[in-house]
């Protein structure tokens, strides 16, 4: 048993982690929630064992968040693969928004379903139509997606990212035929096995894309939590075995595994946690307020900054990567705060000159800056706010979005807070440019930027 709940907390720790390292990568959230159902799936599994005497209802409803904990993750798996392949918006096909929209609204609604049907009978009837359903189109969608993919890959890159999904598609369904627990049971062990090997991939991918470090970062959140969970869920352990004349049975399992969630969420949560009780218990004192959420910053963000990168010495290509993706996170200081943009002779040369302290915060900002700066200069006529010629695209393109925020392809975007220029240009992009144009652009622009920020940069190395 303590092996299982080890494997457990493994699960339910790195899924967690996943997705806070960044909600917004649709790979990282993907593969974090596929990681963190399967965990579910597995501890329901664990409880199962221990639950023959439990009432019916109870090894009904454990029954069912196995069940879902494993096919679920391979949809997630499956998602986490076919997003890879939409990066590029030229390069997107149907495929992708088919599962975005399609598939996960049939799992959504099928999940809904067998949640809430109560008779034994039918539910096994049910999960063996909706098994059989998502699995057919989970190698429809997986052969689609390889197919269609737009670009030049290596046959190991398929290999790695579609086999090990399809060998566990095949072991999810021979559920069908094996109905025994064990067989389930270690059907979620090998999924989630490979739930963490793919998930590591695409940690290391995803972040080294983004030109930070992962190692750091990882270990401290696992060194903490492995601490956090002795402290606390070991002494519910401790009080169990001790207390209780027949030991663990379904009951305590439960509240044991319930106190390990506890603990590794608290953990990898610490600091929005943190965010939401210093803002409750500083309220009435601002400035504090500002200062605490600054100290977060800078101690979230220093376990993420890749010191080993050397951006002077980079390629055009990948500058004009890194400085495409600190556009997109112009909004997001602490994301900027960890891009290797920041470390720059230019940057330390507009330090230097504007008498500013070297700290990360310091730089986030001047890399802030600087970014809006260029975006500025391409602006055609400084005295118009906002023109549609030709020669406006680049700015409008990267002005609009990044700087003022606005989601011209949102439909739930309000334009209420928005100056006259700002909706001008909102009502533009929403009848005259489309998406794919407007991702051209920007792209065109960024490269631009990449060019005159390189420039800069020799000049200031020169000097």
């Amino acid at each position: 048993m303590v092996i299982q709940l080890i494997y457990f907390g493994l699960m339910f720790w790195f899924g967690l982690y996943l997705i806070n390292r960044d909600i917004r990568n649709a790979r990282l959230l993907l593969t974090g929630l596929g990681v963190l159902v399967c965990s579910l799936g597995y501890g329901a599994a664990v409880l199962l064992s221990y639950s023959a005497a439990a009432q019916p209802n109870m090894v009904l409803v454990l029954s069912k968040v196995r069940d879902i904990g494993g096919y679920l993750p391979l949809v997630l798996w499956q998602g986490a693969v076919l997003s890879m392949f939409a990066v590029q918006a030229h390069q997107r096909s149907l495929v992708w928004p088919l599962w975005k929209y399609g598939l996960t609204s049939l799992v959504l609604g099928s999940g809904i379903w067998l949640t809430v049907v109560n008779n034994p009978e039918r539910y096994h009837i049910s999960y063996t139509v909706v098994l059989c359903v998502l699995l057919i189109l989970l190698l429809l969608f997986s052969i689609w997606g390889a197919v269609s993919d737009g670009t030049k890959r290596p046959i190991v890159f398929y290999g790695f990212n579609y086999v090990p999904l399809l060998i566990f598609i095949c072991m999810t369904a021979a559920t069908l035929f094996y109905l025994d627990g064990g067989w389930n049971q270690g059907m979620l062990v090998a999924n989630g096995a490979g739930m963490l090997l793919f998930g590591g991939y695409i940690l290391i991918k995803e972040i080294r894309e983004q030109g930070e470090t992962w190692l750091p970062d990882l270990f401290r959140s696992f060194d903490y939590s492995i601490f956090f969970t002795l402290i606390f869920s070991g002494q519910v352990a401790l009080v169990i075995w001790l207390g209780t004349e027949t030991g663990f049975n379904a009951t305590t399992l439960s509240l044991l595994m319930v106190s390990m969630m506890i603990s590794i969420a608290f953990q990898v949560l610490v600091y929005p946690i943190r965010a939401m009780l210093d803002n409750f218990a500083l309220m009435t004192f601002p400035k504090l307020r500002s200062e605490r959420s600054k100290l977060r910053l800078v101690e979230s963000v220093q376990v993420r900054i890749n010191e080993e990168s050397k951006p002077d010495e980079m390629d055009d290509e990948e500058l004009y990567r890194l400085i495409r993706r600190a556009l997109s996170n112009l909004g997001n200081l602490e994301r900027l705060a960890a891009s290797p943009l920041t470390q720059l002779k230019l940057m330390d040369e507009r330090l230097r000159m504007r008498g500013a302290a070297d700290g990360v915060l310091e730089r986030a900002n001047e890399l802030k800056s600087l970014l809006i700066h260029s975006i500025m200069q391409m602006k055609p006529n400084q005295d118009e706010p906002f023109g549609t010629t030709d020669e406006w695209k680049f700015y409008n393109a990267l002005f609009f979005p990044y700087v003022i925020g606005i989601k011209p392809y949102s439909v739930r975007y309000s334009d209420d807070q928005l100056d006259q220029p700002s909706k001008d240009a909102l009502e533009w992009f929403r009848t005259y440019v489309p998406e794919r144009t407007c991702y051209n652009w920007q792209n065109a622009g960024s490269r631009l930027i990449a060019t005159s920020l390189k420039e800069k940069n020799i000049l200031s190395r020169a000097q």
